[in-house]
């Protein structure tokens, strides 16, 4: 069988899927952009890595012409970069890692044309709008009727594809996300612009976890709202890793600067510095405000089995609940969120728990179950097992 993938932000730690969906003369193409601070390779046999995506030039300010334009022509140059190689080769299925309302809404329909498509379903809505409502949702709507098989990872997404878009469930398959093993080899320094390193390492404070794109929607704010409501002699460290909207990085920024509990480590973090981070901290919060999508971070959680904080959007509360691996709280409520926090440093039978029900939920998340479940899926859209 021969397949193609279109993952623009594959990690390199992801592409042990791969190890699950190919066989013996199997042929796989993953089309990815590149990433300088964590090249992306491949040593699987029948297994390609193509860094030929565009990247986007972050130099522009957010909003501004320059960034609209800049934004325009990476969507475009990558849809077509990916309708290139389509084109030049053979496929026998053809699958939509991340899509792109921009210009995927008619891009996809000829795709279809051209090889079996699957198309993965991550935010049913995008996280900040960016065009009227009801554009947003006939745009979408014709993204999701041309984007073929849809696949998911949590049943909350199909429900709201087919509530919200009319979406035929008959076209949607739930595959959960694969709990990643974390790299074997643990980086020592931080990668961050701040140049924080590893403060405090080895000292038994406490640490809590924020790791991720620094969106608006992930509640930042009320995380470090919550952490100044903790009673003062409560010994703990938030750490908080990641990158995004300028914003967002200058209010991690500052909050550091005001309170010496809370490390500011903002920069790309790689899969080694990534593991590094959860090796050493006690709690995992996802405070988003809203979300419309089952989260990749929780699966890190999982990996480390690292108890949770999350708050109850999206899938995320009711995938805590129902799997016992942490706490829930409402959106938006630093109150909440504060007790939760003492609650998971104080409990240490509960967080036990909690990382016990992990490990149970990754065995049965591998790379190689997830990836073959993928495998039966493309042999049905191909039409037969190849």
């Amino acid at each position: 069988m021969d397949i193609y993938w279109y993952w623009p932000y594959l990690r390199q730690e992801e592409l042990a899927l791969a190890g699950g969906v190919l066989r013996q003369g199997d042929q796989l193409a993953v089309h990815c952009t590149d990433r300088p601070l964590d090249p992306i390779s491949s040593s699987l046999e029948g297994c390609e890595v193509l860094p030929a995506l565009p990247g986007v030039d972050e130099r522009s300010t957010e909003g501004s012409i320059s960034w609209g334009v800049s934004r325009a022509a990476t969507y475009i140059g990558r849809a077509r970069a990916r309708h290139s190689v389509l084109k030049e080769e053979t496929f026998d299925v053809a699958h939509v890692i991340y899509l792109n309302p921009f210009v995927d809404w008619l891009a996809l329909r000829r795709l279809a044309q051209r090889v079996p498509l699957v198309s993965t379903v991550h935010d049913v809505t995008p996280h900040q709008r960016r065009m009227p409502k009801r554009v947003e949702h006939s745009i979408l709507a014709r993204q999701y009727a041309n984007a073929g098989t849809l696949v998911v990872h949590h049943d909350w997404v199909a429900e709201r594809l087919s509530s919200e878009f009319e979406v035929d469930p008959a076209r949607i398959n739930y595959i959960p996300l694969p709990v990643l093993p974390p790299p074997l080899v643990v980086e020592d320094q931080g990668v961050g612009d701040e140049g924080v390193g590893d403060q405090g390492v080895g000292d038994g404070v406490p640490e809590i976890l924020f790791f991720g794109t620094l969106r608006r929607n992930k509640g930042v704010d009320v995380l470090l709202e919550a952490i100044r409501l903790l009673p003062k002699e409560q010994e703990f460290r938030l750490v908080i890793a990641g990158k995004g909207f300028a914003e967002v990085e200058q209010l991690v920024r500052d909050a550091a600067s005001r309170d010496k509990r809370i490390v500011a480590e903002i920069g790309y973090a790689t899969a080694a510095r990534k593991a590094a981070l959860y090796a050493r901290c006690s709690v995992n919060v996802l405070p988003y405000t809203s979300f419309e999508s089952q989260s990749a971070v929780l699966q890190d959680a999982y990996a480390n089995s690292t108890p949770l904080i999350v708050s109850d959007v999206g899938a995320l509360g009711s995938t805590v609940r129902s799997e016992g691996t942490g706490w829930v709280v409402p959106p938006s409520d630093a109150n909440a969120l504060a007790e939760a926090i003492l609650e998971s440093l104080g409990d240490e039978t509960a967080a036990k728990q909690a990382g016990a029900n992990m490990a149970k939920v990754a065995s049965q998340r591998t790379p190689a179950l997830v990836g073959a479940a993928l495998r039966r899926l493309y042999e049905e859209v191909a039409g037969a097992p190849q």
